[in-house]
């Protein structure tokens, strides 16, 4: 229900406060006092695009703030549709538009999006408004509360989640294919980088040997040179190292005094080491030869190396990286022709399933329409439109739609020998507004929504419809709030509150006034709009007292 409306500075309403609660609330004035203003705050709230320059010269912002108590599983609908908890089972929606047309939204004090602020409001409050079409003039609405009214809410659930599977698939395989050419490309090449990778046969730790191999190889003459220099000067020469040291050891061996008997075993030992330098250097000689062969197979490697460090990244890591890469990256393209069948299968299945769902959706829809039509009809013919058809009309699709196979929709002729049409194309203001209140009557059950407004809905009624018509809306607003704006007397005695809105004019300013009357000023108005006067007196108490019991 919708516990409490406030309007601040919205246009020439300084500040407005409702509490309508559960029940019929009726909202009264003189035309032009200004009763769309209050149609307008609920339009606002609801996230409706507002045209023209709203705020007042109060403020520099209209604001309107609208506090709801919806039951608790609609509570759980709203925040998965705006991510906003309830607060004690209340959502209080509040926007506000600066003069300058920067429009701000909060639900329960969080900052939301316009479009949040409109998600929440579709599952707070439907206004049915002579100027604007009606919401159940938008076929998705149609069916939502067909399925409702029908039991088929299951069905069109199954049909949608089958619909958007189809969607996926179709997505999923359009991108397989679309890539297929570019996938071709990329396994082409990633099957080149793999045989250049695999033909050098990468070793870690290997390109280190190749280069200290080669700058070996390379220097060999300056080495062996130097090797057999050493020989030379260590043991070959007759004043070789090797020759000093061994005429050393055997003089010193003889002296008397031990330190340099001591000495001479340190020669001696000396010479061993020269001998064994020596015969190293010998032997290194005999082995530094510089292969050319096996210089250019060792640059030819390192080579290779280089290629692939310039492709993949300087070391080790970084190229065996690229190779498990480059492995992994090859099974996933060539598995591409597995994937898009399996999908393409996928999606024959899923659109075979959507077809059976909504073959069987749109005939329980017919079904179900034979029975909510002749509902609807009852409720039409006491609003004295006992020549209102309501009927289905039935479209086989191309291409499915997230509603179904088949389009549906509601179709309305109010008038023999004129042309069935959608309902905001035939019906006028008046007549959309009643069409709209048989729906709600035949569809009370199933669609709970917990405010209901109703702009002028007795249009060009009388009193005995006007009587008819409230009886109708207090029936509405047993469990929920209903706000009708009216001109019929009997429609606003049949009210369990009603509201009048003043138009106020000083020399300077113009301001609208909206206040809750009860007892004798109640009284007052009814019996004003019945045109005045004794008589009028009589039958408002009248009207009201029928009201009463």
């Amino acid at each position: 229900m919708l516990n409490e409306l406030v309007i601040h500075n919205l246009v020439i309403v300084e500040h407005a406060r409702l509490c309508p609660g559960a029940g019929l609330t009726v909202v009264s004035g003189e035309t032009g006092a200004g009763k769309s203003l209050l149609l307008d705050a609920l339009e606002m709230i609801s996230g409706e695009r507002v045209q023209g320059a709203i705020a007042g010269p109060w403020a520099d912002a209209a604001t309107v703030t609208a506090v709801f108590q919806p039951d608790h599983q609609r509570c759980v609908r709203i925040e998965a549709a705006c991510s906003v908890p309830a607060s004690d089972d209340t959502y209080i929606l509040r926007r506000k538009i600066s003069k300058t047309g920067r429009s701000q939204s909060w639900i329960n004090d969080t900052p939301v999006t316009l479009a949040t602020l409109r998600a929440a409001a579709d599952h707070l409050l439907e206004i049915h408004s002579q100027h604007e079409p009606l919401r159940l003039s938008d076929p998705a609405v149609q069916m939502e509360l067909l399925d409702q009214f029908g039991g088929t809410t299951p069905i069109a659930t199954a049909y949608l989640a089958a619909h958007r599977l189809v969607g996926e698939l179709g997505r999923a395989l359009a991108e397989l294919d679309g890539g297929s050419r570019e996938s071709v490309k990329e396994l082409d090449y990633a099957t080149f980088q793999l045989r250049e990778i695999e033909a050098l046969q990468p070793r870690r730790g290997e390109f280190a040997e190749l280069e200290a191999r080669h700058s070996l190889l390379t220097s060999a003459d300056q080495w062996r040179s130097l090797a057999d220099e050493v020989v030379q000067t260590l043991t070959e020469d007759e004043r070789s190292s090797a020759a000093s040291l061994a005429r050393f050891a055997r003089r010193l061996a003889e002296a008397p005094d031990p330190r340099l008997v001591d000495a001479a075993r340190a020669c001696q030992q000396a010479l061993e080491a020269v001998r064994d330098a020596s015969a190293w250097c010998a032997d290194a000689s005999e082995r530094l030869h510089a292969d050319p062969g096996e210089i250019g197979r060792i640059e030819a490697r390192m080579n290779a190396y280089h290629e692939l460090r310039r492709k993949h990244g300087d070391g080790d890591d970084q190229l065996f990286a690229a190779w498990d890469a480059i492995v992994l990256r090859l099974k996933d393209l060539s598995s591409i022709g597995e994937r898009r069948s399996k999908t393409a299968g996928d999606l024959a299945a899923a659109t075979a399933e959507r077809a059976s769902i909504g073959k069987s959706l749109a005939k329980k829809r017919t079904d179900q329409f034979a029975k909510l039509s002749k509902s609807v009809h009852g409720h039409l013919s006491d609003l004295s439109m006992p020549k209102a058809k309501l009927s289905l009309t039935e479209e086989e699709l191309s291409e499915p739609g997230p509603l179904g196979s088949v389009h549906q929709e509601f179709l309305v002729r109010t008038n023999p020998g004129m042309p069935e049409g959608k309902l905001r194309d035939i019906a006028s203001g008046g007549e959309s507004a009643r069409i709209a209140l048989a729906l709600a009557e035949a569809l009370a059950e199933q669609d709970r929504m917990p405010v209901l407004v109703f702009d002028e809905v007795d249009s060009g009624v009388g009193g005995r419809l006007g009587a008819v018509i409230g009886a109708k809306l207090a029936h509405l607003a047993r469990d929920r709030t209903v706000l009708a704006v009216t001109h019929t007397p009997q429609l606003a005695a049949a009210a369990e509150r009603q509201y009048l809105v003043r138009k106020q004019q000083g020399d300077k300013e113009t301001r609208v006034a909206v206040c809750e009357i009860s007892g004798a000023e109640r009284l007052r108005e009814i019996s004003e709009m019945l045109g005045g006067g004794r008589a009028a007196l009589d039958q408002a108490k009248a009207l009201l007292a029928g009201t009463a019991r």
